[in-house]
């Protein structure tokens, strides 16, 4: 209950109150203007004064030239985002003032206009940012915002991956193709959006079709110095344990230098024939190839001519040499290049046989048999066999004496031979001369005779007199099987003497 000292107080606080106000607000009356009713309705405000002297200031004059005009500190952002998600995409203006409107576009749709969404999965927000929900790999694009009236604009690239992302370099590249310059270093990294954990699995199909092998660390191939043989499809696929697991593809071209390559470095002639040489390549992008003699290129005239073709997957130039001379023999070097590099061949034109070439093999038991092929124009007159076992430090000699073309041919011989071997793994290779000289020893060829292709130690083998070794074609000279004869009785004797010391 409020008492009578307190109503006092609250009276005289009103009536001060009310003082005041009237003391601050109130404007007094000129009692000398007389007949001057203030609550007239047709009194007229203002006429006291002088209209010359009335000026009236707009404080709104020129304020809209006076402020800077919106901004963004970044223009272009990046925005990376899983499917599922909600995404903020930011409108963050400087100096952005009420007069100024904002519009959201994405690519060159309107999606926003100020507060109003045009699509239902849009969400306009105070501040002119917008919120997309629920994100799809469709709604990967290019958005900004536009302030008006000025058309300031900021760029915001939205990425929404799939449920699986192959990446080249941190770049999306999922189902494209890239092409990668030799020498170079790319990261390729499969990635999931998967609630569970899923098993990453690579696989890898060079340009021919062909499955290999690739290495990976958590999803991750690291190529580093790219060459060729990088080339081809990646696949990764995230093993969830569902029937159709997300994966995606990646198809990979390399540029490179020139790879050269002959199947023949030693060419057989003679005088008067055509020689030709050959050189096989493979270059990304194409190369372009040729020939160089006592360091000056070759040009095309009716002595020498080119001819291109494609042979198992390589480019093919061909060399032909006419109506050969002596001075035609010696070195050739094959160079190619392209936009990469450039890469080169040696091929040696001789009078001498070529190479020979392992043609196949045949084993029975504990025999084999070997068949080398060999070019050269001349008469072969002589044949020698290299063979060797896995672990041996010296190398067993065999002559062969006689050789035969091979299928009538005129400059195609045929080397045969066999041998009786024990167990193991063996090396053979084989070289030939004709009426001009030795050829290079072949490559190795290497062979294994089984464990059970051992003759029985016990078994007595029987050699005839005059065929110690059977070698090629020809046997072994009834002067060598004396040898061998003697050597045995030798043998026989020193048995004998040892026997006797010991009794």
């Amino acid at each position: 209950m409020i008492k009578a000292r307190d109503s006092t107080r609250l009276l005289l606080i009103s009536l001060l109150i009310g003082q005041l106000y009237v003391s601050c607000a109130g404007s007094p009356i000129d009692a000398d203007v007389k007949g001057t009713d203030y609550q007239d309705d047709e009194y007229e405000y203002g006429d006291d004064t002088d209209d010359d002297d009335t000026q009236i200031i707009d404080v709104t004059k020129n304020h809209a030239e006076q402020e800077a005009p919106p901004y963004f500190d970044v223009t272009d952002l990046r925005v990376e985002a899983k499917p599922g998600d909600d995404v903020i995409l930011n409108c963050d203006a400087r100096n952005f003032q009420l007069s100024n409107a904002v519009v959201w576009y994405k690519n060159r749709i309107i999606i926003a206009n100020g507060q109003n969404p045009i699509s239902q999965r849009v969400q306009c927000m105070l501040n002119n940012s917008i919120l997309l929900r629920n994100v799809s790999p469709e709604d990967s694009d290019d958005y900004y915002c536009e302030i008006l009236p000025q058309r300031v604009r900021q760029h915001t690239a939205l990425r929404v991956g799939a449920r699986l992302s192959i990446l080249c370099d941190d770049r999306d590249i999922t189902d494209r193709s890239q092409t990668f310059r030799q020498g170079d270093h790319h990261k390729l990294e499969c990635r999931t959006y998967l609630p569970d954990n899923a098993t990453i699995k690579w696989s890898f199909n060079d340009l021919n079709g062909q499955p290999s092998s690739v290495d990976n660390q958590n999803g991750v191939i690291i190529l580093d110095n790219v060459d060729e043989k990088n080339a081809g499809d990646y696949q990764c696929l995230a093993d969830d344990g569902s029937r159709h697991p997300p994966h995606g593809t990646v198809h990979i071209d390399v540029q490179y230098s020139p790879i050269v390559s002959t199947h023949r470095h030693n060419v057989n002639t003679e005088k008067g024939a055509t020689a030709e040489l050959y050189c096989n390549y493979r270059a990304k992008p194409i190369g372009r190839s040729y020939f160089i003699k006592d360091g000056k290129t070759l040009q095309l005239s009716d002595k020498y001519s080119l001819k291109d073709s494609v042979h198992n997957d390589h480019n093919r130039t061909t060399l032909i040499v006419r109506e050969v001379t002596d001075s035609d023999l010696g070195e050739y070097l094959c160079q190619v290049e392209n936009a990469i590099g450039s890469n080169e061949v040696k091929v040696h034109v001789s009078y001498n046989p070529e190479t020979p070439q392992f043609e196949d093999m045949t084993v029975e038991g504990n025999k084999v048999t070997l068949h080398w092929l060999v070019r050269s124009h001349q008469l072969l007159s002589e044949a020698m066999l290299d063979y060797q076992l896995t672990g041996s430090y010296t190398w067993s000699t065999v002559q062969v004496l006689e050789t035969h073309r091979h299928n009538n041919t005129d400059n195609i011989w045929k080397i045969t031979h066999q041998l009786e071997l024990s167990r193991g793994v063996w090396h053979a290779r084989v070289k030939t001369k004709n009426t001009k000289g030795w050829s290079h020893f072949s490559n190795d060829h290497v062979f294994e005779i089984p464990e059970d292709s051992e003759v029985d130690k016990d078994e007595e083998v029987e050699l005839p007199p005059d065929e110690i070794v059977q070698a090629g074609i020809m046997p072994m000279s009834k002067g060598a099987a004396s040898s061998m004869q003697r050597l045995n009785v030798g043998v026989i004797l020193l048995a004998a003497l040892l026997l006797r010391v010991r009794l």
